[in-house]
């Protein structure tokens, strides 16, 4: 299975043909499936991770509410899979007071002015739209092919974020298989847990030693990054999260 996901183009059709075994297997088989890809993918086997990508962003985009709810009941013994439907809320919660920095002449445009000037060439002005709070117009800074890591990283780390802005740099072909961008997505405590689980999954090991010692990030997180890590390093490094 992870061979035929792997020889889709990535994106779009892996996703779905992802999506289309989730829903035609028993859910155990389901869930079976996604967990050993999910530590096969650990070895940095390439079948595996880009099987593991089509199957998250089957998860996150294209499953339904009923299917993700039998999805999340049947994997109740394995927790790293059930960290992937987790429906509990981010550390902390959008909350427009506590952002420490607007862009008052860019805010002040009105919304469709804002997601048509995200379409710019201006890489100025891409910049400075990387911090606006609308998905649509972030979603069109991504698509923009003057876009760049910088912008996107702009976005992801950005506190306070509107969880739906994360989502849409998660849904992104282009910039959701760059590591920086998954790493920026998991460290951000305005992440939901379950997209912050899924950004984990492709991370080195420095990278989850990090989170889980993040203390701004919510317990199941951090948690999450040390199955990850114990996983993929064996019982001294996981242990090293813990600190």
């Amino acid at each position: 299975m992870a061979r035929t996901l792997a020889s889709l183009e990535g994106g779009e059709l892996r996703a779905r043909k992802a999506a289309s075994l989730l829903y035609a297997l028993p859910a155990e088989e389901a869930v079976d499936l996604l967990s050993q890809v999910l530590r096969r993918a650990d070895r940095r086997i390439d079948p595996d991770a880009a099987a593991l990508e089509g199957l998250l962003r089957a998860v996150r985009e294209l499953l339904d509410e009923d299917r993700l709810d039998l999805l999340f009941r049947a994997s109740e013994t394995d927790l790293e899979v059930q960290a992937l439907f987790a429906r509990s809320e981010p550390a902390r919660s959008f909350d427009h007071d506590r952002e420490e920095w607007i862009d008052r002449e860019m805010r002040a445009r009105t919304l469709g002015e804002r997601r048509s000037l995200a379409r710019t060439r201006d890489r100025d002005l891409l910049t400075r739209l990387a911090t606006d709070q609308d998905a649509v117009v972030v979603k069109h800074i991504l698509m923009n092919p003057r876009c760049t890591e910088r912008e996107v990283l702009l976005a992801a780390s950005r506190r306070p974020q509107r969880p739906e802005v994360l989502e849409e740099i998660f849904r992104s072909r282009r910039w959701s298989v760059n590591r920086s961008v998954r790493r920026a997505l998991a460290l951000n405590p305005y992440c939901p847990p379950a997209l912050a689980s899924a950004a984990l999954a492709l991370l080195t090991a420095p990278d989850l030693r990090e989170v889980a010692r993040n203390l701004t990030l919510c317990p199941e997180v951090r948690v999450q990054a040390r199955r990850l890590l114990g996983n993929r390093s064996g019982p001294r490094d996981a242990a090293s999260g813990h600190a």
